[in-house]
């Protein structure tokens, strides 16, 4: 398979794609992209509320349809990185990331963010504990597990799609843009490639931002 000058970052709740995706387009000068934004950019267009466009995708498939056209256009777009659940699905060609942590971890930085930024709930509505906000992260993880399975019969969370695996646990946030930059200038020059895990051991931490 002929290799892109595109990076698709997927992952877990709560481990920070949205910061890396940042990050990583800013050290290679390349442009940034997220499913998060088509859906906003498409709910404009259409007059709708976020929480109608939700309310409605879980039964119209055509607006997945829709989100999922704007993604496979990127295929022919280079040096971009893409912020997306399914962009290793839709762009096989790309260097695949996946960030993964704990499910205790992505509970309490989710929660703190909810609780940092106003009006901002964790899943579908605002958790009132930790305990409650763990409920809703697995919740949300088993939702889209079942509904991207019966979709497109593809699990988002299994880690065999990925070329690099991020544990970001005890990374930073630039530590962990830095061990993706790395990682896919190797991935451009390399004939074969192994699939990477990456994390910091136990008993050691970066200080970090969450």
């Amino acid at each position: 398979m002929k290799k892109k000058h595109i990076i698709t970052l997927s992952g877990k709740p709560g481990s920070g794609k949205s910061s890396t995706a940042d990050k990583v387009a800013e050290m290679l000068g390349y442009t940034r992209y997220s499913s998060g934004d088509i859906v906003r950019n498409y709910v404009r267009k259409h007059k709708m509320s976020l929480a109608e466009f939700n309310k409605k995708a879980a039964t119209d498939h055509s607006l997945d349809e829709a989100v999922d056209e704007e993604l496979r256009k990127l295929r022919d777009v280079k040096d971009i990185v893409v912020d997306s659940r399914l962009g290793f699905y839709w762009i096989p060609e790309s260097f695949k990331v996946y960030l993964d942590l704990d499910i205790d971890v992505a509970t309490a930085r989710i929660y703190k963010d909810a609780i940092s930024n106003a009006g901002r709930g964790v899943g579908a509505g605002a958790a009132t504990s930790l305990a409650d906000a763990s409920r809703q992260v697995q919740s949300r993880l088993n939702a889209e597990t079942r509904r991207f399975k019966r979709l497109y019969g593809v699990d988002p969370y299994k880690n065999s799609n990925f070329d690099l695996i991020i544990n970001t646990s005890r990374h930073s946030p630039q530590t962990v843009a830095l061990t993706v930059f790395d990682h896919y200038k190797k991935w451009l020059k390399s004939e074969e490639w192994r699939q990477v895990h990456s994390e910091v051991p136990m008993g050691y931490s970066y200080d970090n931002e969450y």
